[in-house]
């Protein structure tokens, strides 16, 4: 019975199949082109990345090659030049514009200015939020704002880069996290911070900074 069942069943499929012969066809054509066109899409896109990456690179390498005799009116020259360059590389997506905009963000914090520094931290962070740069992008950005004197914006920064637990100066913005706080005056979260910081990691030496703010608040009796 069971082998009958079966018998009929292909035939009615292998009926089906030759019935619609020409849509299943239709069907066949549309997914292998989807197939061949996600390849092409692929193999240009890896490309386009190698020969963003690779131009960000001969950048780099314009501006730093045997520079360590230029006078500063010539280092300002080459990152001028360098900026130019760089610059429509920021617009690109994926690691080549974050890199381009750490890049950039560099020079820019160099020239002491903070604010642009800042917009290309943030594009850097926004345009690779999964991967290393991004916690980063965030604790440099925290340290433009300081330079700004945009102390709220810095804390948030330094906490998104001090919760990222893949971020090697973790302890690092903790601390400065911790220090923005005591700096506000809100010497209660700060002393929280702080102590976070030296029960988490008590041999880190950022934890041992944190020990000694500890002492001062209590000695200044701004926390029991």
């Amino acid at each position: 019975m069971a082998d009958y069942e079966e018998e009929t069943a292909s035939k009615k499929l292998a009926g089906f199949i030759e019935k619609n012969k020409k849509v299943f066809i239709a069907i066949l054509i549309v997914l292998v082109c989807c197939l061949i066109g996600y390849i092409v899409f692929a193999s240009v896109a890896k490309s386009n990345k190698a020969k963003n990456l690779q131009a960000l690179d001969e950048i780099s390498y314009e501006l730093t090659s045997k520079s360590s005799d230029l006078e500063d009116a010539e280092v300002e020259t080459r990152i001028a030049t360098a900026m130019e360059k760089a610059i429509p590389l920021t617009k690109k997506g994926g690691i080549a514009g974050a890199r381009a905009n750490m890049f950039c963000a560099e020079l820019a914090f160099r020239q002491e200015k903070y604010e642009d520094s800042a917009n290309y931290w943030k594009e850097a962070a926004a345009k690779a939020k999964k991967t290393y740069i991004a916690p980063i992008a965030y604790f440099n950005l925290a340290v433009c704002y300081e330079n700004l004197g945009n102390v709220d914006s810095a804390l948030e920064n330094y906490k998104l880069a001090a919760d990222n637990k893949e971020f090697v100066m973790k302890t690092h913005a903790k601390f400065s996290y911790a220090r923005i706080l005591e700096t506000k005056g809100d010497f209660t979260a700060a002393a929280e911070a702080y102590k976070d910081l030296t029960d988490n990691f008590p041999s880190d030496s950022w934890a041992n900074l944190a020990k000694s703010r500890l002492i001062s608040l209590k000695n200044e009796g701004k926390i029991e």
